[in-house]
């Protein structure tokens, strides 16, 4: 498997040149090249040297370097704080569902996450037993074909106390346990099926670049009210311009979100 791409030639055609950086940001591959090759305006690089030559890597998001440490001490805290003081309520929620319903409180669900690897996202079940099973047999309602995203306004496999859970959005607590074990971050793109990756457009893959969030920028601007391709973007200009500051932003914004969501319904 390659790791990373240099270029050392700086004779080859600038447009053979972009086609491998596409290339390498399609399969999640670092690029370097030598300093003075061409002008670019990539906004995230950082210079090595290698047998005493300064090359340039090509940086797809400002968390390629110190910024995931910082990001990864700050999911850690922040998530322990959260599970610790929200235990009361997990207990609360737990015994509800097991009233409401037949089944297990937490659902495991597979999902997409950095480079494209599979996990298993914890949440706490909304749906009927066996839901995901039912999925194909709904396929026909999907409501949103602007992207590979399923959607279904008045889905029967929610349970009554499933609709408060997914409006409320207190289903998705369990997914700070997913930020522990490092297979999502508290901010990040939405993290999905592997079905609807499988469907994703070259330009979407970018969003795999980074570990899929709770919340992030199109879960703060709009949610499920924007259309897949302006989820995308959003998710595409956090990656490229990700800081502390702006995760701290996202995640002061995501409370008033809610509201705004349950307002409206």
């Amino acid at each position: 498997m390659i790791d990373e791409v240099i270029q050392s030639d700086s004779d080859i055609d600038k447009p053979l040149v972009l086609k491998v950086i596409d290339l390498c940001n399609e399969y999640h591959v670092t690029f370097k090249y030598v300093a003075n090759l061409f002008e670019t305006s990539a906004t995230n690089i950082a210079v090595t040297p290698l047998a005493d030559i300064p090359v340039i890597e090509l940086k797809r998001t400002p968390l390629d370097g110190w910024g995931k440490i910082m990001k990864r001490v700050f999911d850690i805290a922040f998530s322990v704080l959260v599970l610790i003081i929200l235990s009361p309520l997990f207990l609360v929620v737990g015994i509800i569902i097991k009233l409401d319903s037949p089944g297990p409180v937490f659902v495991g669900l597979e999902r997409v996450g950095r480079k494209g690897k599979t996990f298993t996202l914890y949440k706490f079940r909304s749906m009927v037993d066996g839901a995901h099973g039912m999925k194909k047999e709904l396929s026909q309602f999907n409501e949103r074909s602007d992207g590979p995203l399923f959607k279904m306004k008045n889905d029967p496999r929610i349970t009554r106390f499933g609709k408060f859970l997914r409006t409320s959005s207190i289903d998705e607590l369990p997914q700070f346990w997913n930020v522990i074990q490092s297979k999502m971050s508290v901010v990040g793109p939405r993290p999905h099926e592997p079905e609807e990756v499988s469907k994703y457009q070259k330009h979407h893959k970018t969003l795999l670049t980074i570990k899929p969030g709770i919340t992030g920028m199109a879960q703060v601007s709009g949610r499920s009210d924007l259309n897949f391709e302006e989820e995308a973007k959003l998710d595409v200009y956090y990656i490229e311009n990700w800081s502390m500051i702006l995760d701290l932003q996202l995640i002061f914004r995501t409370p008033f979100a809610l509201i705004a969501k349950r307002s409206a319904a």
